[in-house]
């Protein structure tokens, strides 16, 4: 465990992972009872393993908690990466909101002094001394009340993420309140941020004390604290999972962002020292993979000809290229995607066209 002595001398953090992502951009390999959470895709461990094995450089492995839908519960049992009781399992996802809202009550049953890192499963981040020195900044904003999140500063336009403007500079350089929340621009928008300086990219990374984010929750979704309050009446008890159950379907689903930090005071944000990538399609390979001398990054049983720019991954038989440039192909042994790079917007509206359809839905 990492030795830093603030986020160490009262021994209050707690980890929490979201892994309800569907990873819809990495379709055919992310599918809904293994999603792009569960893949090797940055490494040759899972990406949920590798968020795991980032926060136990500061957080005792016993304080982390994960959290996801039923659907995908026992594969993350499978990897032991957690305890079984650190394994909080969703009757079906509901938007972030909620399941924080839910991890939240659950620590606060262990401790109400907690303090929670929220970080998402499927996040690739260099874990150095940059990443722990950021952390430890934003701990003790935390401790004081506020509401923390993780800015990184935009290295080209990009349409993709949320951008946070900044405001008033409490540390030079490093923490500032937030002006405003900007929605994913279009890429006019994204280069005008870019040049502009003044704007962070979202990472969706949060520090908080538990009774802090619940009496955000109280205060910007009191309909929801409400059915959180019954709901931790019933921890420990036989009544938990009808208790869960009904907390799942009655909230609303809502972002944490549109909930919470849009609309609360105590706000922060801590610049990220530390490199990060969403990893939110097949591009995003390229800016983690080493590319061959023509451009391609190439894994499985691949070949090509005269064929530039290309990713391909072949999980089944061979994949062969001729003449090919700036394409994805994706196959696995039942489904095949080509697509151009410029296109993987669209995946997701590909997997609502198939769902529509009752013979294509054994493939999502």
């Amino acid at each position: 465990m990492y030795n830093n002595e603030v986020m160490n001398k009262d021994n209050k953090i707690y980890g929490v992972i979201l892994a309800g992502g569907k990873g819809e951009r990495f379709w055919p390999k992310s599918k809904q009872t293994n999603p792009k959470q569960l893949l090797a895709i940055i490494s040759n461990r899972s990406m949920l393993e590798e968020t795991v094995e980032r926060l136990s450089s500061i957080i005792e492995r016993e304080k982390i908690m994960i959290i996801g839908t039923t659907l995908i519960e026992e594969s993350i049992r499978e990897l032991k990466v957690v305890n079984d009781n650190n394994l909080l399992s969703e009757p079906f996802g509901k938007n972030t909101a909620l399941a924080i809202g839910y991890t939240a009550v659950k620590i606060r049953k262990l401790d109400s002094e907690a303090v929670m890192l929220v970080c998402p499963a499927d996040h690739s981040i260099h874990t150095n001394k940059d990443f722990l020195s950021t952390i430890e900044t934003g701990y003790e904003f935390a401790l004081k009340g506020n509401l923390v999140t993780f800015g990184v500063t935009p290295i080209r336009p990009d349409e993709g993420y949320g951008y946070i403007e900044i405001g008033e500079e409490l540390i030079e350089n490093k923490v500032y309140k937030i002006k405003s929340f900007k929605e994913k621009p279009n890429i006019k928008t994204a280069r005008a941020y870019l040049k502009k300086g003044n704007t962070l990219w979202n990472s969706g990374i949060f520090l908080w004390r538990v009774k802090d984010i619940l009496s955000a929750i109280e205060k910007y979704l009191p309909e929801m604290y409400k059915l959180l309050l019954d709901f931790e009446k019933t921890i420990g008890t036989p009544a938990e999972k009808d208790g869960l159950l009904k907390l799942y379907t009655e909230s609303q689903s809502i972002s944490i962002d549109f909930g919470i930090m849009e609309q609360a005071s105590n706000i922060v944000i801590c610049r990220a020292q530390f490199s990060w990538d969403d990893v939110g399609d097949w591009n995003a390979l390229e800016r983690i993979k080493s590319k061959d001398k023509n451009g391609n990054i190439l894994d499985g049983n691949v070949r090509e000809i005269n064929s530039m720019n290309n990713i391909v991954s072949c999980d089944s038989g061979i994949v062969c290229l001729i003449g090919v440039e700036d394409m994805i192909v994706v196959r696995t042994r039942h489904e095949t995607l080509i697509c151009k790079k410029s296109e993987t917007g669209e995946i997701k509206n590909l997997l609502k066209i198939l769902e529509k359809d009752e013979k294509f839905k054994k493939y999502l």
